[in-house]
């Protein structure tokens, strides 16, 4: 009989009995009944015979034998006693035959909590096992705004799909993300799909949890969102634990900063630390920096990597032979990982992505290849391995709205948009604001050209728009002129251009540029610590402006110059109160304004808008992939 084993468990129980009792915690198992005596329950599901993780037994039904055990479920009885005899005789019994009957649990918030079988499980922890089989009944709480009662419903959703009661998370809409990154959320995954993710997370727990031991406050399902949101599902599986281990390795900093929660840092102007030089820069060397610019489409068909083409000539006449640059377009999903490595073999030092879709290959670059510097051009891209950037574009918007407000004599004003992304809304609802401050009766009609079955032009015609705000220029711009803001004649029906907000990234690329050669580029992160940086740059850094037309009356030339004067000396802010959305609800008291990092978030319409934010369902093909990684709250559910 293994007294011996009892002796080594109970001497675990009563270190842990001790521990407890020091820091004034509760040294026993805890109990179900007592738990759920302040809690509405729903109902109970019985879940029939379930494979049940030794790791997530964390007490008893009921209070019984709480006091044989500590919390850790060992042992705490004396070894004379006819308890430590009979768990002894269990202990022998297991390992000649195993396990012979279920336990009987339940289980609530995915932890489970034993009503029959205490000792089979105290036995099957001393031994390490890794699961035990038990009839388990589901306690369902009543639904609540509660965090940990929203993740529990949403938990119960991922096990309808999948059966997997292994790990959990901590952050709600995780157990979603989860899903996505794997077989998708709609299908209940196979038995071939769910060994396949076993084999990979047991790998992946083990080496992540080896790493982060207690240092970080979030589960390991937490950590696999970080991992597989860089390097992928399906490349995951084929990966050994070497492979895994060197990967969480160079990883660590994005799991550390997705620990803390930090929220984004924009940075709205270049900062004092990034234009200091560092010591080493004022030593003789360095040669010519080779920099890459990798777009996902072609100049030629989007006024987006236009004007990113642009930037690139810009700083190519700015530095001269200090610099060489080179771009890659139309790089999609499929070739994006063999693009940047190819960059970075080429000998770049620089790289800059410039679509949100390429975000997942520009980090995986960026973890494998930390001597390289990568920027992505997207909202909201929380990662401290990758600095994202972006442009203030609804401080333009304003100034255009301020000016169709007051050009406004008949019909209405329209407003094109193409994505329900970060940032969009802001300028949507940045133009209405302005629109409403020269001429508050005025409504804006707001269309979406990447709507699925609509022609928004036709739209503005039978909602008699005759003013209109509409795509920026781009290299191949239609004959009918439908760009920046343009009145259609009533006459002639032709459009007449009056102004248009203009992205000059040439600038931000130069400042950037700069700051990378003269070594203060990394000052920032010295600065802002565990934050993701988000270079958010607007007027006042001259990364953007307004330009106009002759067809421009000279009143609205005045009021235009003397709005971009206010914007660029930050003296005037687009997101003054008060501002009130479509519902009557106030966004803004008078006189506060909004930060940026509200202001890109924005998910509501200004009340002085007629239209709606699309639902991801509603784009055409091409949209969706973007709008699935940069859409906002509500353009997404």
């Amino acid at each position: 009989m293994a007294i011996s084993d009892y002796v080594k468990a109970y001497k675990a129980g009563a270190r842990d009995y001790k521990m407890r009792i020091s820091k004034g915690e509760y040294p026993y198992l805890p109990v179900l009944e007592e738990i759920v005596s302040h809690v509405d329950i729903e109902g109970q599901v019985p879940l029939g015979l379930v494979e049940i993780p030794i790791k997530s037994i964390v007490g008893t039904y009921s209070e019984g034998r709480t006091t044989a055990f500590a919390s850790n479920f060992m042992p705490i009885l004396e070894t004379g006693s006819e308890f430590a005899t009979k768990w002894s005789q269990l202990y022998d019994d297991i390992l000649e035959e195993g396990l012979r009957d279920p336990i009987k649990a339940y289980e609530f918030n995915n932890k489970f909590y034993v009503m029959e079988g205490n000792k089979r499980v105290s036995v099957s922890k001393y031994t390490d096992a890794v699961s035990i089989e038990g009839n388990v009944t589901r306690l369902v709480p009543k639904k609540s705004e509660d965090p940990e009662v929203k993740i529990y419903y949403e938990f119960m959703d991922f096990y309808e799909l999948t059966g997997i009661n292994y790990l959990y998370m901590s952050r709600e809409g995780n157990f979603k993300k989860l899903l996505e990154l794997t077989y998708g959320d709609e299908k209940e995954w196979d038995v071939e799909q769910k060994q396949n993710f076993r084999a990979f997370f047991s790998y992946f727990e083990k080496e992540y949890n080896l790493r982060a031991g207690n240092s970080l406050n979030i589960t390991s399902g937490d950590g696999v969102i970080v991992y597989l949101g860089v390097y992928g599902f399906e490349e995951a599986l084929e990966k050994t634990e070497g492979d895994l281990k060197k990967e969480i390795s160079r990883l660590w900093p994005e799991f550390v900063s997705y620990a803390a929660g930090e929220e984004l840092k924009l940075v709205l102007n270049p900062t004092p630390e990034s234009q200091k030089v560092a010591l080493s820069k004022l030593l003789p060397g360095g040669g010519v920096m080779k920099i890459a610019f990798i777009h996902d489409r072609s100049a030629q068909e989007s006024a987006w990597t236009y004007g990113h083409e642009l930037g690139r000539q810009y700083v190519k006449g700015v530095f001269g032979d200090k610099i060489v640059t080179s771009c890659v377009e139309r790089v999609d999903g499929d070739d994006a990982d063999d693009v940047f490595e190819a960059a970075v073999e080429a000998g770049n030092r620089v790289i800059f992505a410039t679509s949100p879709k390429l975000s997942q290959a520009a980090l995986k670059a960026a973890v494998n290849h930390p001597e390289v510097t990568i920027l992505n051009c997207s909202m909201n891209l929380s990662h401290k391995t990758i600095r994202s950037y972006y442009l203030r574009m609804y401080e333009a918007k304003f100034i255009i709205g301020a000016i169709a407000g007051a050009m406004h004599a008949e019909g209405n004003i329209g407003y094109l948009s193409d994505y329900p992304i970060h940032g969009t809304t802001a300028e949507i609802n940045a133009f209405a604001m302005g629109v409403q401050m020269t001429n508050p009766g005025a409504k804006v009609f707001l269309e979406w050209s990447q709507i699925k079955d609509h022609d928004p032009i036709e739209a503005f015609k039978k909602n008699n728009v005759r003013l209109v705000s509409g795509r920026d220029l781009n290299a191949k711009m239609s004959l009918g002129r439908e760009f920046g803001l343009y009145m259609v004649d009533e006459a002639t029906e032709k459009n007449i251009n009056l102004a248009m907000p203009v992205r000059h990234w040439g600038k931000l690329y130069e400042e950037i540029i700069r700051s990378i050669m003269r070594g203060g580029y990394k000052n920032d992160q010295n600065v802002f610590q565990e934050q993701a940086l988000n270079y958010f740059w607007g007027m006042s850094s001259e990364a953007i402006d307004v330009i106009y037309s002759r067809n421009l009356p000279a009143g609205q030339i005045r009021l235009l110059r003397t709005l971009r004067n206010g914007v660029k000396n930050m003296d005037i802010n687009p997101m003054t109160g008060p501002i009130y959305a479509q519902d009557g609800m106030i966004k803004c008291e008078d006189g506060q304004t909004l930060g940026a990092e509200e202001a890109v978030n924005i998910d509501w319409l200004c009340d002085n808008i007629e239209g709606y934010i699309p639902d991801i369902s509603e784009m055409k093909e091409e949209a969706v992939d973007l709008v699935k990684i940069q859409g906002i709250k509500s353009g997404m559910e």
